[in-house]
């Protein structure tokens, strides 16, 4: 039970000084909280023995009352430095494990751990937030109080003492089966959330396919299956804790069933005095109270222990760029040399080596699969090569942070992604000091400014999540103005009009133009017609560079890049023809 204190306070980091400071304060909690009933004893002590008098009676009456007061004073001061300290430390640690996820390999997001992430931000975080400072002081008051009251029974009399240090030495043992129940059965709840959470997410991110496929009734069935499974082993770990919490539970029962008799047995015996008896009627029954509450809040410790275990090993996956530093960059040339990547076990890049000279344009031609988009996520570190080396400015992304590394590339690709929240911040999320007069420049660059100006609310617009709320080649502008007011010296472009209308291609190809202006561009192209002015064009396939030149030199020599421009050519010459009755 102790080591659930010691990992919060280790979480506390700095601020485990304040929740120290509320232990200390909480030992004198504790002696105040017994002194009512110090003062019953001796108040019945003095009636017992016809002595007491006005003054005993006003004495008892303002020690009570005082004992209450501070008391309450030092409870309020508890919770000052309890509770106001857990929101700042979780509010902490939301932060440092969104710093971390940031810098994780992409390679850790599609091995099945999503469901587990969203686990524990949404579910893990806000649970420990809410128990742990409430736990955390009632585990240490428990303690604390139970120490305070075996050592006042000591000065009172030995032999309950020793009956009292017995049934608290029984407890732990019972207290410890209780947790060694919790803890397996806590752990397969904390797994079966998992999955839970992981089946909620990939049916509400592929409800669009599930509808147009009438397969709604086959999710929901399992969706349903995971909800009744998390249902089960919840009751189970309830049904599995009860007969242990109810066995913890008897122990206090059944010693103060025994201290009574014997108290009894004493005073019938002339060894104790019948005032002592009436007061140890009144004392036993809140000798116990503090240390039963472990048993109640021994179910919520093991949970804590599963979310901080489900927690840590989030915070202590391994970093892309652990060994990096920050690096300043004075030019902007990408380059790979002799690179090979693979997913896994799939080979993806085969010893490829190819320049990007600064303010160059480089475009990325082939078929899907081939590797196009494995070398945009190369240069951006989104994954490490395990072969050769990324560079950009002649020092390898390896030995760059990621913050260092980012912050010279904008990236727009084809899924645009918007936040649900308003235009402005959309936007805002290139240069988050940014002015509005920034942000609505760098909109009319991008071709976006008189469609914003529509909306209900402007620039204040809320776009709904995924901006839901806009169309796909009005998301794709306002991904492009994030880009321009971002001004990286490297853009990273998934050519952003392969799939929207002629009007916005329009639109979306002048803001484009905009946004590669003395740029070092690498664009991966589906319409040859867009690259015919590029400086280099890589012609890829399986993982290897087939061709490269420019598009006046490829055009000229039998390959695939040939080829691609002739189908694109008869493609484009297509027309319906009308067919006769």
């Amino acid at each position: 039970m102790l080591n659930i204190v010691k990992r919060l306070l280790k979480l506390a980091d700095n601020y485990a000084k304040n929740l120290k400071i509320a232990f200390v304060i909480s030992i004198f909690e504790g002696m105040f909280s017994k002194v009512p009933i110090m003062v019953v004893l001796y108040v019945i002590v003095k009636m017992h023995r016809n002595a007491i008098t006005i003054r005993d009676a006003w004495i008892s009456g303002i020690a009570i009352i005082t004992s209450v007061i501070i008391t309450a004073l030092l409870r309020r001061i508890v919770d000052h430095f309890q509770s106001g300290t857990g929101y700042e430390i979780f509010e902490r640690e939301r932060m440092k494990i969104g710093d971390r996820l940031k810098r994780l390999p992409m390679g850790y997001f599609s091995e099945g751990n999503i469901g587990n992430v969203m686990a524990v931000i949404t579910s893990d975080l806000v649970f420990i937030e809410e128990h742990s400072i409430r736990t955390l002081s009632k585990i240490v008051t428990g303690y604390i109080n139970m120490i305070i009251g075996v050592i006042m029974l000591m000065f009172v009399d030995i032999r309950l003492s020793i009956i009292t240090i017995i049934t608290l030495i029984v407890s732990v043992v019972m207290l410890n089966k209780l947790q060694k129940v919790s803890v397996r059965n806590s752990e397969l709840r904390q797994w079966t959330q998992s999955r839970l959470v992981s089946s909620v997410l990939e049916y509400v991110k592929g409800i669009t396919v599930i509808k147009s496929f009438n397969m709604t009734g086959e999710k929901g069935d399992k969706i349903n299956r995971e909800f009744k499974k998390y249902r089960d082993v919840s009751i189970d770990f309830e049904k599995e804790l009860v007969p242990s919490l109810r066995n913890f539970e008897n122990c206090f029962a059944i010693a103060t069933g025994v201290i009574v008799f014997i108290t009894a047995y004493f005073t019938l015996n002339g060894e104790l005095d019948m005032s002592f008896m009436l007061a140890m009627l009144i004392f036993v029954f809140q000798l116990f109270l503090p240390f039963k509450v472990l048993g109640d809040v021994s179910a919520i410790v093991r949970i804590m222990e599963t979310c901080l275990d489900r927690y840590d090993l989030i915070i202590n996956e391994k970093i892309i760029d652990e060994d990096a530093r920050d690096i300043t960059l004075n030019s902007y040339d990408v380059e790979f040399k002799n690179v090979s990547f693979a997913y896994e076990k799939e080979n993806i890049l085969h010893d490829i080596s190819f320049k990007v000279p600064q303010n160059t344009m480089t475009a990325l031609v082939g078929k899907s699969g081939c590797g196009k988009t494995t070398i945009a996520n190369l240069v951006a570190r989104f994954w490490d090569v395990q072969k050769g080396t990324v560079s950009i400015g002649e020092k390898d992304v390896k030995e760059m942070t990621c913050d260092s590394l980012l912050r010279n590339i904008s990236m727009v690709f084809q899924n645009v992604y918007l936040f649900n929240d308003t235009v402005i911040n959309n936007v805002k999320f290139g240069k988050p000091d940014a002015t509005k007069q920034e942000i609505i420049q760098a909109c009319k660059k991008a071709r976006c400014h008189d469609f914003i100006m529509k909306l209900d609310n402007g620039y204040d617009t809320v776009v709904g999540e995924g901006g839901s709320s806009l169309s796909g080649g009005e998301k794709q502008r306002i991904s492009i103005a994030r880009a321009i007011l971002k001004d990286a010296p490297i853009i990273l472009l998934d050519e952003a009009t392969a799939s929207v209308d002629p009007d916005n291609e329009k639109h979306i190809q002048k803001a484009i133009n905009e946004l590669v202006k003395d740029k070092t561009l690498i664009v991966i192209a589906h319409r040859l017609s867009t690259i015919k002015n590029a400086d280099q064009i890589l012609v890829i396939d399986n993982g290897k560079i087939m061709q490269s030149g420019t598009h006046e030199k490829l055009i000229d020599k039998n390959g695939q890049y040939q080829d691609f421009w002739k189908r694109r050519t008869k493609a484009r010459s297509w027309k319906i023809s009308k067919i006769a009755n």
